[in-house]
């Protein structure tokens, strides 16, 4: 089960904890005095009091705005009661009884013309009086039924008005009017520490409110929506806020609010390993609720602006590759993104953005982490003309960009071929491998302008190329930024390189596509 999931079955445990059985004996309990009441004129207790009667001015605020959502899934093609050991998205599990079934496995409720039927449990909150109600994308995606129960019981049947898999939001509608809307709060005022409260159906308990406080703020790069589409990855815009407040299945899509009764974000996943809620939930923040929700409303879609780059943060710790590869470049700060692949045919390409610039800066506002500088792009309307600062050997330049439609998904593709390995040639014992000349054929293959560079025929699995990453079957096409044209080339170069400082070569790998390494010997 994937750490960052938003759904469980329920299964309930009945605790007898307290009891003891007696027997038909007399039992002597010595007699206690009872507790004194605590003064009314407390301070703590005045304080306290005081907190109790805020929260309960929240509850009362927006607990006609939070609504409970039902949905039913179409599996086609299964067997009456047939056990389908399926991972669903996060918030889209079915309910279950104790003991109904083993962990993992949900049960498929037999339908007519060979189908089963899912059923599914969510929340939701509601954007305009007019019946605009916003939730998480996983709650509906694939329903083939939505019906939305509100705080004074009435049920609705809801259609689907957008939604965008990338942010995990979704729209729906119901045909109502005069709704108690929530109000919207500005989540860049949210700070560590803040109290806030979640409310919604956990295990299908309608209007339950939780309280903690916001934990962290800009939670990147979990992997919560590209974990359940692939396809997603790389694509998806995830800058969450962390809260304590208990979050469970069923809560997915409710709202996370402040002490003011604004939402400041809308509950979509949790950090567990036992699937129920240990600590630690996430919630999209309001303002990227509020631009997603206004575009699905207008337009039934999001449309973002594209780039067409593969950047790596330069800061990032876990990579100190980049930083190694930055420098190499001659680049000496610690901020921006560096350029790994510039993909053909897209704005950067046309623009002229090369492999291995760093993009310091994003209409003049500099970049501190990857997600900044994506959800920037993101957020910029197809066709406008963006500025942004890069730096390339060792010069500041200086790019006007005009924007391109981002793609639905990850459009990068090569094509792959079975590579023939060239055996022999000169070997760089520095290097621990063989290399030999690229013939026309490997050329051609790799869309190369001419046979360039070295083929990889060898690699020793204990030199420093295999722990560099380099394989057999790839084409060394440039080293420090020197193009090869030779293996000679190749082998009087890395002869006069210090390998203890590090040495960037840029390769071709087998299946077409142009990558990094850094080479370095320690000690």
């Amino acid at each position: 089960m994937n750490r960052y999931s938003c759904l469980v079955g329920l299964g309930l445990a009945a605790s007898m904890a307290g009891f003891v059985s007696l027997g038909q004996g007399r039992v002597l309990v010595a007699a206690t005095p009872p507790a004194a009441a605590i003064s009314a004129n407390n301070p703590d207790l005045a304080s306290a009091q005081q907190l109790s009667r805020a929260f309960e001015d929240i509850q009362h605020a927006i607990k006609n705005s939070v609504v409970n959502i039902r949905v039913v899934k179409v599996i086609k093609g299964q067997s009456p009661n047939f056990q389908f050991h399926f991972q669903l998205p996060p918030g889209f599990r079915q309910m279950l009884p104790p003991g109904a079934v083993p962990p993992g496995t949900f049960p498929l409720l037999p339908h007519p013309g060979g189908e089963e039927k899912l059923m599914g449990i969510g929340s939701g909150v509601i954007l305009r009086s007019d019946g605009y109600i916003v939730t998480n994308n996983h709650v509906v995606s694939g329903a083939k039924s939505i019906k939305v129960t509100l705080a004074n019981g009435h049920v609705y049947t809801a259609k689907l008005v957008g939604r965008d898999p990338k942010t995990d939001l979704a729209v729906i509608k119901i045909p109502a009017s005069h709704l108690p809307a929530a109000v919207l709060g500005n989540s860049r005022d949210v700070h560590v520490g803040q109290w806030v409260l979640a409310f919604g159906s956990p295990f299908g308990y309608t209007h339950t409110m939780t309280q903690g406080i916001i934990s962290a703020k800009g939670r990147r790069d979990l992997g919560i929506i590209a974990s359940h589409n692939p396809k997603l990855q790389g694509l998806t815009y995830g800058d969450f806020l962390q809260t304590d407040a208990a979050i469970n299945p069923g809560n997915s899509g409710g709202p996370l609010v402040n002490m003011r009764g604004q939402v400041v974000g809308i509950n979509t996943a949790i950090a567990t390993n036992t699937g129920s809620f240990d600590g630690i939930g996430f919630a999209i923040p309001a303002n990227e609720v509020q631009s997603v929700t206004h575009a699905l409303i207008k337009y039934g879609k999001v449309v973002r602006g594209y780039l067409g780059v593969e950047i790596r943060n330069v800061a990032d710790p876990r990579f100190s590759v980049v930083r190694k590869l930055a420098r190499s470049f001659g680049y000496k700060g610690n901020h921006g993104v560096f350029v790994w692949q510039v993909e053909p045919n897209t704005p950067a390409a046309k623009a002229g953005i090369k492999r291995g610039d760093v993009i310091v800066a994003f209409n003049g506002r500099p970049i501190k982490h990857l997600s900044t500088f994506r959800n920037a792009v993101a957020a910029t309307p197809p066709g406008r003309k963006v500025t942004l600062s890069i730096f390339r050997n060792g010069q500041q330049l200086q790019l006007t960009v005009p924007l391109g439609t981002q793609p639905a998904t990850n459009q990068m593709a090569w094509a792959g071929v079975n590579s023939p390995f060239v055996a022999g040639g000169p070997a760089s014992k520095a290097l621990g491998l063989t290399v030999s000349g690229v013939t026309d054929q490997e050329a051609q293959r790799l869309n190369l302008a001419s046979p360039e560079g070295v083929f990889v025929s060898q690699v020793d699995p204990k030199g420093l190329a295999a722990k560099a990453g380099i394989q057999p079957g790839e084409v060394i096409v440039s080293v420090q930024g020197h193009p090869i044209m030779s293996v000679a080339q190749f082998n009087a170069l890395i002869g006069k390189l210090n390998l203890a400082v590090g040495v960037r070569m840029s390769i071709f790998t087998p299946d077409g596509s142009e990558d990094f390494v850094f080479v370095q010997r320690k000690g």
